[in-house]
């Protein structure tokens, strides 16, 4: 057992969401606890079971095809956690969120706007401090909030459950759908075009490929897809063609926390994107370079998009910044622009300000893992950044004139034919720094893509 503590708005249920599903997909079994201080009734007057209830009966369960559920009227005191807990069946742990006065092993979630002091300096059974602020002088561990693999590792060490074998099963997908973004700031020409949104999809060998005007109808889309393939019990891999991290240390600078999730995040709270695409990007790039010191890391603009602190061109001085122009899995594949550049011919950079915030919303999801950030094995649905120029050899020989949709659809039927004969293994091995700046699925791999095409 081990508990998640924090007062009221500090992030508990949903660090608890995601914990759980974390947990689960290493292969561990969960159960969780929730203490609540007002009345609990899952039931209505009116109901059978309530009737039930109210005649005198001590437990009533209801039960149906997929689940049950047990009310007990315990008409005295309230229990005690452990009477709560002997209510449960073995698994191999039970989560409990509240219970703060108890004496168990427990983290205390803290973020600093929800204006409430810290419970741990008082409080011995405080193991570690989750949060997403900057926290010094504790004399426990400080977790990243945003980081639910550390905290599950944290948690898993503590109570000795031991890594069980996640590489194992293979990488295995029964749906591929690769993504070519778009960062235009206005709907799309309604006649399908390059340079806009496409959306691959393959199952089955068979792929169809859909154009989406705005970012708004593609998300819904993508929406929809998860639906339908969690629906049908397949598995489903979404590859996005533009970077999900920046070069090592720009995240620190940003935010705090060095990963890559914690960026998403920040974009989250800050970007626009409206429904007919018109979006701010520009001002937020513009915010971070003077934020930073400026000039740069970001550039790139239009004319018409004058902002202090954006310049027009290159004119950062990276070693003087202390970051990097290019991420490491970029030395790795030729042609990829810098993630900084905003505008122009190869404006991978504002797809990145445009793509980040809805990663982040998928990634709230519990049947959701973006790789290589979380383990990936057990989940249903995998998001991944990908490169569709690793197979520009084939796009070229298509013969379509929209390069963006033969990209798409020969992306996902090469990467299924991989998922679906296990040879997607392999490039799922990726060097540490790709945890904070990410990596392009597929990057050194380009021969395996090709072969799958033939």
């Amino acid at each position: 057992m081990y508990g998640i503590i924090g007062w009221k708005n500090a992030g508990k249920t949903s660090l608890m969401e995601r914990l759980v599903a974390e947990i689960a997909r290493r292969g561990f079994s969960v159960s969780t606890i929730k203490h609540v201080h007002h009345d609990v009734d899952l039931d209505q007057p009116g109901k059978d079971s309530y009737r039930h209830r109210a005649a005198g009966a001590h437990e009533v369960i209801l039960a149906s095809a997929h689940r049950f559920a047990l009310m007990a009227e315990h008409r005295g005191p309230e229990p005690d956690l452990g009477a709560v807990l002997a209510r449960l069946s073995p698994v191999d742990l039970v989560l409990v969120e509240g219970y703060k006065r108890d004496d168990h092993a427990k983290i205390e979630v803290f973020r600093a706007q929800a204006g409430h002091a810290l419970i741990q300096p008082g409080d011995p059974t405080v193991q570690a401090v989750a949060t997403d602020a900057g926290l010094a002088g504790l004399s426990v561990p400080v977790l990243d909030l945003n980081d639910t693999a550390a905290v599950a590792d944290f948690v898993l060490r503590q109570v000795g459950l031991t890594p069980r074998d996640t590489a194992a099963p293979k990488p295995d997908f029964d749906t591929v759908a690769i993504v070519d973004w778009s960062a235009r700031s206005a709907p799309s020409p309604a006649r399908p075009s390059r340079d806009a949104i496409w959306i691959g999809v393959c199952r089955n060998d068979e792929v169809v490929a859909a154009y989406h005007r705005t970012r708004a109808q593609a998300e819904q889309a993508l929406v929809d897809l998860i639906a339908a393939e969690r629906a049908a019990g397949r598995r489903l891999l979404i590859g996005f063609d533009f970077p999900f991290g920046y070069p090592r240390g720009f995240a620190a600078r940003l935010t705090g926390t060095p990963h890559a999730p914690a960026i998403w995040a920040w974009f989250a709270a800050r970007i626009t994107d409206g429904p007919d695409n018109s979006n701010n990007r520009f001002r937020v790039a513009a915010d971070m370079n003077l934020g930073l010191g400026g000039p740069g890391p970001f550039w790139g603009r239009p004319d018409s998009a004058a902002l202090d602190g954006l310049s027009a061109r290159r004119t950062a001085d990276y070693a003087a910044l202390g970051l990097a122009e290019r991420r490491e899995v970029e030395t790795l594949v030729r042609g990829a622009s810098p993630v900084w550049k905003l505008y122009t011919t190869g404006s991978v950079g504002s797809q990145t300000l445009i793509g980040l915030p809805m990663i982040h919303r998928f990634a709230q999801r519990p049947d959701v893992a973006v790789w290589p950030f979380e383990p990936v094995t057990a989940a249903p649905v995998v998001i991944a950044e990908v490169y569709p120029s690793l197979i520009a050899p084939a796009v070229r020989a298509s013969g379509d004139a929209i390069p963006d949709r033969a990209q798409v659809t020969l992306l996902a039927r090469a990467l299924w034919r991989l998922a679906r004969t296990g040879r997607m293994a392999s490039m799922m091995q990726v060097p540490d720094v790709a945890r904070e700046e990410g990596w392009i699925l597929g990057a050194g791999h380009q021969d395996a893509l090709l072969g799958a095409l033939q």
